[in-house]
């Protein structure tokens, strides 16, 4: 569930991002639609990373994007595979909305006879560039994970507690066994 947290909040992130910084306009969404238009354009974009980095004018806005979605995902997720289970979501929810994006501009989508391979294509699409996202989100889920683990406090060489009756006990318990005094607040 992180993850699909995660990947949600990188590509609302990112496609306002990449609003930003290639610079999109507003294609013409019905009304309901138009106040959206920078996630459904922006995940559109998204998608199309790959003509996107071909451009040298947008190279920089598209590397500097899948940088930012990595970062932001990084912290919904552990090291290792389960960052990959985060690119997919990334991918999944991208696939998504640039799909609804094409169903607002162009109507005979659903109705044309290549509509099955198209969705196929579609969202292969988007799991494909979802893994741009993989460069920049490792290293930061290792730096987050040093962070916590210098964060946890050191494991105790020792732990004993007494008693004001002289009962010593080898743990760190409420009440004394032997006169039923509290010993500490929990």
């Amino acid at each position: 569930m992180k993850n699909l947290l995660g990947g949600l909040i990188g590509v609302l992130i990112g496609s306002f991002v990449l609003v930003l910084l290639v610079g999109l306009t507003s294609p013409a969404y019905n009304w309901p639609y138009s106040t959206i238009w920078i996630i459904l354009s922006g995940s559109s974009a998204l998608k199309s990373t790959i003509d996107g980095i071909s451009n040298p004018n947008t190279l920089t806005g598209y590397i500097l994007t899948w940088i930012i979605i990595g970062v932001v995902i990084s912290p919904f997720s552990k090291k290792g595979w389960n960052t990959v289970r985060s690119a997919v979501w990334v991918g999944i929810i991208i696939g998504i909305l640039s799909l609804v994006s094409i169903l607002l501009l162009d109507v005979d989508y659903w109705t044309s006879s290549t509509r099955n391979i198209d969705l196929v294509y579609h969202f292969l699409t988007s799991l494909s560039v979802s893994l741009f996202v993989i460069p920049s989100a490792f290293p930061s889920t290792l730096v987050i994970d040093r962070i916590k683990r210098q964060a946890e406090l050191p494991i105790p060489e020792k732990i004993e507690t007494s008693c004001e009756c002289g009962a010593v006990f080898k743990s760190n318990p409420l009440i004394c066994s032997e006169c039923g005094k509290q010993l500490r607040d929990d």
